[in-house]
């Protein structure tokens, strides 16, 4: 396994979701520099999500045909501008449109580098290199958005993209040496591609992504009035929360990777997703116990986690030759997932109460339980079916 190139695709994902959730941390000082509400200055966290999976989605289909390495490279080179253009944003216009720059190349980076790393891993080990790609992504939240944050309190919060977009050269340069061209796919017609997913364990699948980063994006969202409400946490505490969930994400993504080559990633998402469900479920009982609170958040991450690169190791095994069309459909449900958590849970907060969060967020994975599951009885039946055929 070609370990520094993966570990090089993986600090370009790093890039990529730095500059994701930079903004949430540093949201009040772009609405006061910029002069627009907070509320309008948000719409750049979900102008993002939205054009990632565009870009994760549309872009990977406009590009399939072209060889892989030129397309990996010019998405980041892209990536690049956008934070340029991020870094010299003196109105709110500019910088939005450097957001859906950076989302839509972000996305096409993101898809492509996970299928480049589980190409030039060993069959065995593919589910590790996807995990490696997508654990650059969770470290973006235990050290982009804290070092993003920190430049921000001592100098111009434009120079955050600065520092992402001087990571991301470099990362380029070393690139181009170390990984091999990749042939680009057949070229498939818009019609095509979208039959691809017309399968049964495809759809089942994918919601099952789509339920399971609900039921986390509503709690995650609103984590810091939650843990407020539930246990009285200050903003230190809460901060060391986030802390505490973005370490355990990362453990979580680097076990599903493990446990999908070594157990296979059915039982890895099976387990993952209950373990998950029952930890939201439990979130609302500790609120008498901070030791209680930050036992759960650490069992959380680690289960939220640990579901991503096992699903998506099983989404591709089931269409091998068409593994960039399945992945680019996951990352634009992660992303709709995400937009539609946090519209949910805004509403679960305005009309009811933020300690529902929990509950509601629970039911929601343990929906994507039951996707999975049809899913996984479809590949069994299938597997089945072949083998009495062969005999």
């Amino acid at each position: 396994m070609n370990r520094n190139a993966i570990y090089l695709l993986a600090l370009g994902a790093f890039g990529v979701g730095t500059a994701e959730f930079i903004v949430s941390g540093i949201l009040e000082v772009i609405s006061n520099d910029l002069n627009v509400p907070v509320s309008l200055a948000g719409q750049l966290v979900t102008v993002y999500a939205l054009s990632h999976a565009f870009g994760a989605l549309v872009l990977v289909m406009l590009t399939t045909k072209f060889e892989r390495k030129r397309v990996l490279l010019s998405s980041m080179l892209i990536f690049i501008v956008g934070n340029i253009v991020a870094f010299f944003s003196y109105n709110f216009g500019m910088l939005m449109f450097s957001r859906i720059v950076l989302a839509m190349s972000g996305g096409l980076y993101f898809v492509i580098a996970t299928i480049y790393a589980a190409q030039l891993a060993e069959p065995a080990k593919r589910g590790s290199a996807i995990a490696t790609v997508i654990t650059g992504f969770t470290v973006s939240l235990v050290l982009g958005v804290p070092i993003g944050t920190f430049i921000a309190s001592f100098m111009d919060w434009r120079y955050v993209f600065l520092f992402i977009a001087s990571i991301t050269l470099i990362d380029l340069i070393v690139l181009n040496k170390y990984i091999p061209k990749l042939k680009g796919n057949k070229s498939i017609s818009l019609k095509q591609q979208l039959l691809v997913i017309r399968d049964k364990q495809i759809i089942s699948g994918l919601f099952t992504t789509l339920f399971w980063i609900l039921g986390y994006t509503m709690v995650f969202t609103y984590i810091a009035p939650l843990l407020n409400k539930l246990a009285d946490f200050s903003i230190e505490k809460i901060s060391t929360a986030l802390l505490v969930l973005g370490v355990f994400a990362f453990i979580g993504s680097r076990l599903g990777g493990y446990a999908a080559d070594k157990w296979g990633p059915v039982r890895t998402v099976y387990i993952s997703l209950i373990v998950h469900s029952v930890a939201l479920f439990f979130l609302t009982a500790t609120s008498i116990s901070t030791i209680g609170v930050f036992i759960i958040i650490m069992v959380w991450g680690t289960a939220a986690w640990t579901t991503t690169p096992a699903n998506q190791f099983y989404l591709i095994s089931l269409k091998p030759q068409s593994s960039e069309i399945v992945l680019s459909f996951n990352t634009a449900i992660m992303n709709i997932g995400m937009t539609l958590g946090a519209g949910i849970g805004g509403l679960v907060i305005e009309y009811a109460s933020v300690l529902n969060l929990g509950w509601i967020g629970g039911i929601t994975v343990l929906m994507a339980l039951v996707t999975a599951s049809f899913s996984f009885t479809i590949n069994k039946r299938k597997k089945e079916s072949d083998f009495g055929l062969s005999r």
